[in-house]
């Protein structure tokens, strides 16, 4: 995937919840755009800690961008804060 699809998705305003889809079948949900960092070959996807508010993380994976085959939108609402218009 190229990083300019992935930075795309975690621009739009307002925000909407996506899950990213790798090859290895791993599926990564980004609720919040702040979980992620974008570069020119892979990501940071930060994992968010079950007992804290994103964008704290508990632990982050590296994913490499050509290994992303999609990105599946959550459909959910976007949790207030995370750049949704007001």
């Amino acid at each position: 995937m190229p990083p300019n699809d992935l930075l795309t998705a975690l621009r739009r305003r307002p925000f909407e919840p996506f899950k990213l889809q790798v090859l290895d079948c791993n599926v990564y949900e980004v609720r919040h755009p702040e979980l992620v960092m974008v570069a020119v070959a892979s990501a940071v996807v930060g994992i968010p800690a079950a007992d804290a508010a994103p964008p704290q993380i508990d632990r982050y994976e590296v994913v490499d961008l050509r290994h992303i085959s999609r990105i599946i939108p959550l459909g959910a609402p976007a949790a207030p804060g995370n750049g949704a218009a007001s």
